[in-house]
């Protein structure tokens, strides 16, 4: 009788999520996109405006901008991380915030004009990407 290590069986399960592959920032008609591209079926998502974005063990990480938008990913692959993508003038950084327990978070810096309430903004997944549209 053969049997699997517990790595074995982490390693299994690890392939079977989708692994963040790509991260891109563009301009719409209707205002900026941050898109997350995925390697399978896009996960589930949990997103929400923060006053301050944190990481590791709860410490806060600094990113460009005056609103902060938290999208937390989740059943992805634990090695998800990505390299911060070229920004434009109103989403000044898309960075990594933390991988943690089959979760990966993504922090999106904003800029509101003049202190302006939290853009409004819809995220939606389209196949193996997840979009962040954020209003004018």
């Amino acid at each position: 009788m053969s049997s699997r290590s517990g790595e074995e069986w982490e390693e299994e399960q690890a392939a079977r999520l989708p692994k963040l592959t790509d991260v891109d920032v563009s301009e719409t008609a209707e205002g900026d996109r941050v898109t997350f591209t995925f390697n399978a079926p896009a996960p589930r998502y949990l997103d929400s405006y923060e006053k301050q974005l944190n990481g590791p063990e709860g410490k806060p990480v600094k990113i460009e901008g005056s609103k902060f938008l938290r999208v937390a990913f989740v059943g992805v692959d634990p090695e998800s991380r990505f390299a911060s993508p070229t920004p434009n003038e109103r989403v000044l950084e898309v960075r990594h915030l933390m991988n943690f327990e089959g979760e990966m978070s993504a922090g999106i810096g904003i800029v509101a004009p003049d202190g302006a309430a939290d853009p409004a903004y819809d995220i939606s997944t389209k196949g193996t990407r997840v979009v962040v549209d954020i209003k004018e």
